[in-house]
């Protein structure tokens, strides 16, 4: 069975608009419609271009889709609307269905990690009326257990101090998790978040427009509403004080208390032990650490895709299911475009590119790098998901810290207390990283080793902690050879690893995007498939 998954859309609220492509419960192609249009999130767009990508991929016309699935219960006549949409673009409207947005998240997240059995927690600011959902998975069915309704939200909650702090909320919550380190939880927020004997209770009293009688607040406007805090909201672009630090700290441990609460509660009656995520809240790298080293948790999954990109591929995966097609794993993230030589060098010949052909990429990489260049990195199939992978990296060697803040000053014009990530092979994770699990989708953070934070400074956060990215040779043999060779030179295999992009664009995922993105940036350098292109050092930046 051929089963098309989308999210996003027109008028209905979702970000992160992108396709997946199911068959016979098997995933085969995926992609977030950002990447193609350049635009992040791409807001209110069905996903176009990444339809037409999967159904490239898979040697498909949209007449051989069995079933197109769209994660969004409630939105009314959406299956028409969907219909008349597949007509007008592509000439045939195949059978369309809806699941249901956080039956969507716990089917990625559960059906993800290729366990048969398991506790899927979904959480986010709400998708369906609901904000949490508890299910309990076994083998090929998901057994709801808890709903929690909006406005009692996680999600809220966390949204509205990203916009206490003067950050964009549903978009910049991973600053204020940045942010977190340099403060203390000094700050009661027991108010606006209760934590209770079963998990969480908000107090709507904060927040604005969640009630079915308020009018929703547009992204200009306040969410929350007079919150109990001894200071003013922080103006966007005003100086971040030590203030702010602390409210990102509190908030961070508030977070962290109601879920641990919530996921013990479920883990204890249900008597799994076996807990996998989904959902914005997920994406909250730190909680998912303190989640790990819960003595009720023996394993944790994240899937690379837990925003409201991976309801396609978990609509796709509810029809499976439904249908009897028991869904696949998801072993890796590498599931977007890729392209050829003679495809990039077309591309490159246009824009009168100054570039060498190598045979060896991985070789010219490693070289680069060990003489502390920044690199570019293009290689195989994009990632599905926020997070680069290996794929679509900029690299560099963690081994001065200065590297961190030319990497945020020069290339991704950010933050300066926006850390960067590791990338290590698995086989090296338990010499750098306390408690060392396997971690593939840069999902969640581990306590760095004193030989980390003495070797590796650029990489380790002010809390002492990364949010490391384990490497297999067995699903990136290029990225994972080139860790190796990057060890071989400099004594230490490991790699800081960022997205290919510079602030408020999404990662590149095409040629151009990437030759655009080196020149508009600080990069040293830029490998893309065979091809190598160098910037003239410029001493007085080292």
């Amino acid at each position: 069975m051929n089963i098309l998954g989308l999210s996003g859309g027109i008028k209905i609220g979702n970000q992160d608009g992108a396709a997946a492509l199911v068959v016979d419960g098997a995933l085969v192609a995926a992609a977030e419609e950002e990447r193609f249009l350049g635009i992040k999130f791409a807001n209110g767009q069905l996903p176009r271009q990444a339809i037409t990508f999967c159904l490239k991929q898979a040697g498909l016309d949209v007449r051989d889709l069995d079933a197109v699935v769209f994660a969004g219960a409630t939105y009314e006549r959406f299956e028409e609307i969907l219909e008349g949409y597949f007509d007008f673009q592509f000439g045939h409207a195949p059978p369309v269905f809806l699941a249901d947005h956080h039956a969507a998240h716990a089917a990625s997240a559960f059906y993800g990690s290729g366990w048969d059995e398991g506790l899927a927690v979904t959480m986010d600011f709400s998708g369906d009326r609901k904000s949490t959902t508890v299910q309990a998975g076994h083998d090929d069915r998901l057994e709801p257990l808890e709903e929690i309704h909006k406005p009692n939200s996680l999600g809220i909650f966390y949204s509205a101090i990203t916009q206490f702090l003067g950050f964009q909320r549903d978009s910049d919550e991973y600053k204020v998790m940045g942010m977190a380190a340099y403060g203390q939880p000094r700050i009661d927020l027991s108010p606006i978040l209760a934590v209770t004997e079963t998990g969480y209770e908000l107090d709507p009293t904060y927040v604005r427009g969640i009630t079915p009688d308020q009018p929703s607040p547009s992204k200009q406007e306040r969410l929350f509403a007079d919150l109990p805090l001894p200071f003013e909201p922080r103006v966007p672009g005003t100086p971040i004080t030590q203030d702010h630090y602390d409210v990102a700290a509190s908030a961070q441990r508030q977070l962290e208390e109601a879920v641990v609460r919530l996921v013990e509660h479920h883990l204890d009656t249900s008597g799994l032990r076996q807990l996998c995520l989904a959902g914005g809240v997920a994406l909250n790298c730190l909680l998912n650490q303190r989640l790990r080293e819960s003595d009720l948790v023996e394993a944790l999954y994240v899937p690379p895709v837990c925003s409201d990109a991976g309801l396609a591929l978990g609509a796709a995966w509810v029809h499976a299911a439904a249908k009897g097609d028991r869904p696949g794993s998801l072993p890796h993230a590498f599931w977007g475009p890729e392209f050829s030589t003679a495809d990039i060098r077309v591309v490159l010949d246009r824009a009168g590119a100054d570039y060498r052909l190598v045979d060896d990429p991985v070789t010219a990489a490693a070289d680069l790098i060990a003489q502390e260049r920044i690199v570019g990195w293009f290689q195989g199939r994009m990632e599905f998901g926020p997070r680069a992978l290996g794929n679509r990296s900029i690299l560099a060697s963690p081994r001065r810290a200065e590297v961190k803040d030319e990497i945020n000053a020069r290339i991704k014009f950010r933050e300066e207390f926006r850390p960067l990530a590791p990338s290590i092979r698995h086989a090296e994770g338990e010499r750098f990283f306390d408690g060392y699990a396997d971690s593939p989708f840069m999902t969640q953070c581990f306590t760095a080793t004193d030989e980390t934070a003495r070797e590796a400074p650029a990489v380790v956060h002010a809390d002492g902690t990364s949010r490391l990215q384990s490497v297999h040779a067995s699903t990136n043999s290029a990225f994972d050879a080139l860790i190796g060779q990057v060890g071989q030179r400099t004594g230490l295999p490991l790699l800081l690893n960022t997205s290919f992009n510079a602030y408020s664009d999404p990662i590149a995922c095409e040629p151009h995007q990437a030759l655009r993105t080196y020149f508009a940036t600080g990069l040293d350098a830029l490998v893309i498939g065979d091809c190598v292109l160098e910037k003239t050092r410029r001493p007085e930046t080292r």
